[in-house]
């Protein structure tokens, strides 16, 4: 099984990419197929049967990038590590510089009494390379212009064997050195280059020392490059799970601007939770994949067929929210994942209000989320809340529709500025509809304080909950949605 390739998906999973079991082994044919001699074909190749939106290919590419060091891959004059020159090859002494230079006082104390034995580990990496082909390493032989790109896979499937992905601290990177080393066979091309040395073979033994260094080079690259990937890859689960279950009021605009990704993937993950599922029957739409697996014996000849048909939800959504500026952050959230689950809830029909309710479902079908949510913010917010004539409105433009499969969802914090509340037409629509639920995003300590009338509305709704993070609204869409099934 192919090592770096399982750790290229497992880099792409941590950025958010999807790979399943089967697009693995696509990916591993492709791979089998292509080699990693050649980085932009191997890039395209993986990325057809890895990338499936445009999205998910400009996050590939970035993996890629990141993952194979492309850069270098394509430009070998550009990095030292490529096709060394006898003259330019580094020597025993600069190598030791090059190991330490790039670590840092926190791997000295990490490493501790092993260095002695990474340093004697590191004089070697270029003998086996040279003794399996002389003509390629040795001067004047022309060596080969993938020879540089070659040591780089030989480094990363040592790497592999060494379990490099599970590196997490800065100082783990001699103990991995090591490791890499050894996988190398860094101790027996030691003895072969003294050999070549006491043999009087110096021009060989230097030119094998000078394509080590070059190799030891490559191993110390990879140790702090995958340091980088997995801290990257940690970094952003912390964020994330710290973005989930913060407030929104307390989250500075820089931080607000990173949550939509954030909330698409939340509600696709609720989306393939949720998501129509076939059950078997006598009559239907024809289940041809089981139909053909289960009659393999038969050869392929149809005896027993299976059938499936998709229990519809009928269900329809209703959500209305506040974008007045006391709560349009909120709303924004909330649009956000009832647009995303739009495959999962496809009878939802968006409104918003600061004064009249207003109808803005076409938005979402005309343009894209972010685009659609600043032509709302634009065209009907910025105002103050006025529920008795958001809610009078709302029914009146529902009233027709409403009925006992109907969910409505409201975003405020209720209060009113002590006008009119609009608790009749509420009840009324409480009576008619199957489900009625007011999300806050207020902390529940703030209720009925001041002109706040959210008592009143909890006896016209089903469910009132607080919704003070992503985390809360992310659970109650779940319940919604499981309710709703």
């Amino acid at each position: 099984m192919d090592n770096i390739l399982l750790q290229f998906i497992r880099h792409l999973r941590h950025h958010g990419l999807p790979v399943s079991t089967a697009e693995t082994l696509d990916a591993m044919q492709v791979t089998a197929t292509l080699g990693y001699d050649d980085p932009v074909l191997l890039r395209d190749g993986l990325a057809s049967c890895l990338a499936k939106t445009v999205d998910d290919n400009d996050t590939f590419a970035q993996c890629f990038e990141r993952f194979f060091h492309l850069e270098r891959a394509l430009d070998p004059a550009a990095t030292p590590n490529s096709d060394i020159e006898p003259s330019a090859a580094p020597n025993e002494d600069q190598a030791d510089e090059t190991s330490s230079s790039g670590q840092g006082g926190a791997e000295a104390s990490g490493e501790g009494a092993g260095q002695g034995e990474g340093d004697a580990n590191s004089q070697n990496q270029g003998e086996a390379d040279a003794q399996g082909d002389s003509s390629a390493t040795m001067p004047g032989k022309g060596g080969g212009g993938g020879q540089g790109s070659q040591r780089r896979a030989e480094v990363m499937r040592a790497a592999a064997e060494a379990k490099l992905e599970d590196i997490q601290y800065r100082t783990q990177r001699g103990i991995f050195r090591r490791r890499i080393l050894d996988a190398l066979g860094d101790k027996q091309r030691q003895i072969d280059i003294q050999a070549l040395r006491d043999a009087g073979n110096d021009e060989q033994a230097n030119w094998l020392e000078q394509i080590r260094q070059a190799q030891i080079s490559d191993v110390i690259e990879a140790i702090n490059r995958q340091l980088l990937l997995n801290n990257d890859a940690a970094n952003r689960e912390i964020r994330d799970d710290i973005l989930q279950n913060s407030s929104l009021s307390a989250m500075e605009s820089y931080h607000r601007e990173r949550l939509p990704p954030l909330i698409r993937k939340l509600a696709k993950k609720l989306a393939a939770r949720h998501r129509q599922r076939h059950r078997h029957a006598r009559k239907g739409k024809l289940d041809l994949g089981k139909t053909l697996r289960r009659n393999i014996a038969y050869g392929g000849i149809p005896f027993h067929r299976f059938w499936k048909t998709t229990r519809k939800d009928k269900s329809e959504i209703f959500v209305l929210c506040d974008i007045s500026g006391s709560v349009s952050a909120w709303s924004r959230v909330l649009l956000l994942f009832m647009q995303a689950l739009s495959d999962v809830l496809p009878s939802t029909r968006c409104f918003v209000f600061c004064g009249q309710s207003i109808e803005v479902t076409d938005l979402f079908r005309q343009y894209p989320a972010d685009q659609a949510l600043a032509i709302i913010q634009q065209r009907h917010g910025l105002g103050g809340s006025d529920y008795g004539l958001a809610l009078n409105s709302f029914r009146e433009q529902i009233s027709d529709k409403l009925n006992r499969r109907s969910c409505v969802i409201v975003l405020g914090d209720g209060r009113g500025n002590g006008g009119d509340t609009g608790i009749a037409a509420l009840r009324d629509i409480y009576h008619r509809a199957r489900l009625v639920l007011w999300f806050n995003p207020e902390s529940h300590y703030s209720w009925n304080t001041g002109d706040s009338e959210i008592r009143r509305y909890q006896s016209a709704a089903h469910y009132v909950a607080e919704c003070g993070s992503l985390r809360k609204l992310e659970r109650l869409l779940d319940g919604l949605l499981s309710l709703l099934r």
